[in-house]
């Protein structure tokens, strides 16, 4: 799929979105040369789709990034398009992680300490066989999480439901049941 293609998919998944949000907003594809794809939405009530800090338009930015990779074929790359309300937007993410089709907000280090310490605790929690709480985590570092322990067959990575004021939550790290 081309940029292009993937701008209009991406300005009619916001169309759609913002009718069921009753947001009236107009919806353009930024043209930038050698650049990620930006979509740019004009809108009269901009502060509530902004949010507090960004985090409306960062989670609607993840929301319409997830369903263009619904589809997406393994080992097709597609780029992570960015969304900017009235000139304000949130970074894109920027590190690719070691499988080269995953993108992540945190720096290549701190995905690898991530991974090592849900590793390590994976395998503490095998050995003495009680769960293991663990946080709290922001959104995109408990990812990296449940992704490190998810193949592992023998434990399971449980968020807890409700999230502190900056989004983080715990993580149970716990044997399977059979």
């Amino acid at each position: 799929m081309s940029d292009t293609e993937l701008r209009e998919k991406g300005i009619a998944l916001l169309g759609e979105l913002f009718s069921f949000m009753d947001v009236n907003a107009e919806i353009e594809a930024v043209e930038n040369e050698g650049e990620e794809p930006r979509l740019k939405i004009i809108c009269g009530d901009a502060g509530r789709l902004i949010g507090r800090g960004g985090q409306t338009l960062e989670s609607l930015e993840m929301i319409l990034n997830r369903i263009l990779r619904k589809d997406e074929e393994k080992g097709e790359h597609f780029p992570w398009i960015s969304l900017e309300i009235d000139g304000y937007h949130v970074n894109p993410p920027k590190s690719e992680s070691k499988s080269g089709d995953r993108k992540s907000r945190l720096p290549f280090e701190e995905v690898e300490r991530l991974q090592a310490m849900a590793k390590d605790i994976a395998r503490e929690v095998k050995k003495l066989g009680t769960p293991r709480v663990i946080g709290p985590f922001s959104p995109s570092e408990r990812r990296i999480i449940h992704l490190a322990l998810e193949k592992d067959t023998e434990v399971e990575t449980v968020s807890d439901a409700v999230a502190d004021e900056r989004r983080c939550k715990k993580i149970t790290v716990r044997l399977i049941e059979k």
